[in-house]
C-alpha cells in the first residue's frame, strides 16, 4: 500500500490540524481534486485509488508514533489524545468519474478531514506514476540527484542552505521520497 501510516503526511498538517482542534471545532470544509495536466486520464486508476484511500481510512496512530508527536515542543497534549482516538472516515470521500475525468471531493468536519489532503495526492500520483512507468532507472534518478546535490553545494554560502521536505503530495513514490532524504542527509 502507497500510505503506511498517518504520519506520512506535512509535519504542517499536525499544527494546522492541532489549530483547527482548539480554535474551529465545528468548521465544515470541502476540499476538491483537480488534475491540472492537460491530456493526462487518471480514470483508468480509479479502482485502485479507491482501494488505497480504503486503506489510509483503516490507519491509526500508534503508540511510537504518538510518543514522537508527543516529544514535539509545539504539539499539545490534548492534541496528542486527540489524535489515540482518530481515523479518517472514508465516508467523507467521494470518487467519481466524469468521462475522462478522475473527481475526487472530500466534504465534512475540518478536523476530520484535513489529513486527507497531502496523502490522497500521494496516492493518485503514485498510483499513475507506478502504472506509467513500471520499469524504473534507479540509476539515471540517481545521477541526476547528485547532478543537483553537486549544483547546490557548488553555490556560494552553501553551508546557509536549509532544505525543508514538502515533497509527499507530488512525490514520484514512496521509496524515493525516502532515497532522495537519506542522500540529502549525508
Amino acid at each position: 500500500m502507497i500510505i503506511e501510516s498517518l504520519l506520512d503526511t506535512d509535519l504542517y498538517k499536525f499544527t494546522m490540524m492541532q489549530c483547527v482542534l482548539h480554535q474551529f471545532p465545528s468548521a465544515h470544509v470541502e476540499y476538491r481534486f483537480k488534475c491540472r495536466t492537460p491530456g493526462v486520464s487518471l480514470v483508468p486508476y480509479v479502482d485502485a485509488i479507491r482501494e488505497e484511500v480504503a486503506h489510509l481510512c483503516s490507519l491509526r496512530f500508534t503508540d511510537d508514533e504518538l510518543a514522537y508527536l508527543k516529544s514535539l515542543r509545539f504539539i499539545k497534549p490534548d492534541f496528542v489524545d486527540f489524535l489515540s482516538l482518530f481515523h479518517l472516515k472514508e465516508k467523507y470521500v467521494d470518487i467519481q468519474t466524469q468521462g475522462e475525468e478522475l473527481q475526487i471531493s472530500i466534504k465534512g468536519p475540518w478536523l476530520h478531514t484535513i489529513m486527507f489532503e497531502i496523502p490522497i495526492l500521494a496516492i493518485v500520483n503514485e498510483t499513475y506514476f507506478a502504472n506509467r512507468y513500471p520499469d524504473l532507472d534507479w540509476a539515471e534518478g540517481r545521477k541526476r540527484l547528485k547532478a543537483k546535490i553537486d549544483l547546490m553545494k557548488s553555490l556560494p554560502d552553501n553551508h546557509l542552505l536549509a532544505i525543508s521536505d514538502f515533497g509527499t503530495r507530488r512525490r514520484f513514490s514512496r521509496v524515493w521520497q525516502r532515497e532522495v532524504l537519506e542522500t540529502l542527509i549525508r
